[in-house]
């Protein structure tokens, strides 16, 4: 198993905590996810770029080789548009915040 596999994993499990355990609990308006979801990206950011910052390490995505940043930012992002929608369709989140 290659380092993505263990990035794509740190990505699962913070989503799944952030989702699973804060959100039902801290976020119930647009506002609030988009907020709270910047700092878990954050935390995973922090997390791999605290082994790979100032490395020539490259990851491989479909088709093309990335550093650390992107690879960890997009697999995120890939995995956390899919708990989104779920989450705003199980608590019936509004998409206008008033």
């Amino acid at each position: 198993m290659g380092i993505e596999f263990n990035v794509v994993v740190l990505n699962m499990i913070v989503l799944t905590i952030a989702y699973g355990l804060v959100y039902p609990y801290r976020a119930n308006t647009l506002k609030k996810i988009s907020i709270q979801d910047s700092i878990a990206a954050c935390a995973s950011l922090s997390v791999v770029g605290s082994v790979f910052y100032n490395t020539d390490m490259r990851f491989s995505f479909i088709v093309m080789d990335v550093n650390w940043f992107w690879f960890t930012l997009v697999t995120f992002l890939l995995l956390e548009v899919p708990l989104f929608i779920w989450y705003a369709r199980r608590y019936h989140l509004p998409f206008i915040d008033h």
